[in-house]
């Protein structure tokens, strides 16, 4: 096992076995722990050199080509997944933008409408108002008529009054 190996297995260093401490507290300073861990490290045999075997550099290089085309997998996926959102994003401003263009639409054609409604209201009312004054003036003539009516059957009767008494002496 390496050195490396054997300080992570030992259970002085690992973050699970030291005792909570606060949030806020800082680094743990203990000096009699460092000491110790510094010397039972110099008490133990030196450090081996390292002897590799081709194999083991051949499993390493295997490891980080595998790490490597993982790694370029999942960039893949992510570019895939950046194109389908920006694709999605692109539909959904088209669509946006073809509302506002119906809306724009149906704002010009309500617009128009009113306008349209508002002048024929506008010429129902100017009818209205010429047919009112074409009764007032048919009702004045009326009127008018009547009186001269009126005189003629009182000049009728004035006139020949004389005449309808004779007959009837």
């Amino acid at each position: 096992m390496s050195e490396l190996q054997r300080l992570l297995n030992d259970p002085r260093f690992r973050a699970t076995d030291k005792p909570k401490r606060e949030p806020n507290a800082g680094p743990e300073a203990n000096l009699g722990n460092v000491l110790r861990v510094v010397s039972s490290l110099n008490e133990q045999a030196p450090l081996p050199t390292p002897q590799s075997s081709p194999q083991d550099w051949d499993a390493l290089i295997h490891r980080v080509q595998a790490a490597a085309r993982q790694a370029r997998e999942v960039e893949a996926q992510a570019r895939e997944r950046e194109e389908r959102i920006e694709h999605v994003l692109e539909r959904v401003r088209d669509d946006i933008t073809a509302s506002n263009e119906r809306a724009r639409i149906a704002e010009v054609q309500a617009r128009d409408a009113q306008v349209r409604a508002e002048a024929q209201v506008m010429a129902a009312e100017e009818r209205a108002k010429a047919a009112e004054a074409r009764a007032r003036a048919a009702e004045e003539r009326a009127r008018h008529a009547e009186e001269w009516l009126a005189r003629v059957q009182d000049a009728i009767m004035s006139e020949f009054s004389g005449l309808t008494d004779q007959a009837a002496a």
